[in-house]
């Protein structure tokens, strides 16, 4: 339905002609003073200054006229716009809103099209923290998390565990199956991580390809493996066939372990590195397992459950 205003022009020229009316008045009567009896000899006497002060009237009353319907709405409008610059978009205030002229319908226009890119902003932010196949974090959010939870972990004196998962002959099961059923071969796995680790503070990525990362608060070593061995036997339990693995018929995942005890002086990338370690000792014992250790320390426990 159009947006049906009175065009600013219009009121502006039905101001001026209601100032030109009441000047054309005074003029008119300061003409004719002579001839109209009301008239004393006084004001005709003070007739030229009478002008004056008509005119400069008239110019006062005409400037406070735009001022009041053009000049200050436009300052309002662009005050707002620049309050919205941060933070969630606002409505624009009520008497610019509630305008039906040219102004109210800009500032209609421009709350809606802040509104809207305000929309277009979170989901791009999400897009840029999300992975598109399987809706995980990816590497940009674990960071951004891990900003965090770091800290956090090291003021707390607690625990952190980090599980790096590797689908075992994920390259052969795309060239088995094509690409699309690998697609959706992740997307069943990323659906057994989220239901495996459904706390708040779980921390799930895909770090790319057949690679994803579990970043666990206040779990040690112990309930960590416990957690990764779970889920490494659900999606066994899943049982999405794997014709050409030599290490199961259906498809299985090896989970490194690495866990930072309390009080360990830790950062991002010593813990990633310490759970690849755990996942190459995954694949030299066969795959298709769970291992977990220690940062800066050997292997500590060992999960495994091979077909």
């Amino acid at each position: 339905m159009p947006d049906r205003r009175q065009r600013l022009p219009l009121r502006l020229l039905s101001t001026f002609g209601s100032l030109f009316l009441l000047g054309g008045t005074g003029l008119w009567l300061l003409a004719r003073a002579e001839d109209l009896p009301r008239f004393d000899a006084l004001i005709v006497h003070y007739r030229p200054e009478l002008l004056v002060l008509l005119l400069i009237a008239f110019l006062v009353l005409s400037l406070l006229a735009i001022r009041r319907q053009l000049i200050r709405p436009l300052n309002e409008l662009v005050a707002y716009v620049r309050a919205q610059q941060t933070g969630s978009p606002e409505s624009p205030p009520s008497h610019l809103y509630r305008r039906r002229d040219d102004i109210g319908y800009l500032a209609r226009e421009i709350a809606k099209l802040l509104h809207a890119l305000h929309d277009k902003n979170q989901q791009l932010h999400a897009q840029t923290l999300n992975d598109p196949l399987t809706g995980l974090g990816n590497r940009r959010l674990l960071e951004q998390r891990l900003e965090i939870a770091l800290p956090l972990s090291r003021r707390r004196m607690s625990p952190l565990s980090a599980l790096m998962i590797d689908v075992d002959h994920f390259k052969q099961y795309n060239d088995h199956y094509g690409h699309p059923a690998g697609d959706e071969c992740l997307r069943e796995i990323a659906n057994v991580l989220r239901d495996t680790f459904r706390r708040e503070t779980d921390i799930v990525v895909r770090l790319g390809g057949e690679e994803f990362l579990v970043v666990l608060l206040d779990n040690q070593l112990d309930e960590a493996t416990r957690l990764a061995e779970g889920m490494r036997s659900m999606l066994q339990a899943v049982g999405i066939p794997h014709a050409w693995s030599p290490t199961a018929k259906v498809v299985t995942v090896s989970i490194g372990v690495a866990t930072a005890p309390p009080g360990t002086p830790i950062d991002l990338e010593s813990l990633l590195a310490c759970a690849d370690e755990a996942l190459y000792a995954c694949k030299a014992a066969g795959r298709n397992c769970t291992i977990g250790r220690h940062v800066g320390a050997g292997i500590k426990e060992s999960a495994e459950m091979t077909s």
